[in-house]
């Protein structure tokens, strides 16, 4: 197995992790949604990338933390997204 980089896994940890926060924040749900969802295509991206080639395992756990973490602040951003559309946290 090689040691390099898989393609776009710091991109996917750092998407994933803002995500989260932005979710939270008061009008803030859209952009966490686009930013989650986009976390989660780089992943999968990678994932492509990964089966043509092998990569380290550092990156590879780097991808997937990102993509958990993105998961997480995409499905935030859609409770929160619905709370303020039906009105609840006005």
């Amino acid at each position: 197995m090689s040691q390099d980089r898989l393609p776009l896994s710091t991109v996917t940890l750092v998407f994933g992790a803002l995500s989260i926060p932005l979710a939270f924040a008061r009008q803030l749900c859209v952009p966490a949604l686009i930013v989650g969802l986009l976390a989660i295509g780089f992943h999968f991206f990678g994932r492509l990338k990964q089966r043509k080639r092998g990569y380290g395992p550092r990156s590879l756990k780097r991808s997937r933390l990102g993509f958990l973490l993105a998961l997480a602040g995409t499905a935030g951003a859609v409770v929160m997204w619905g709370l303020w559309a039906g009105g609840v946290l006005l």
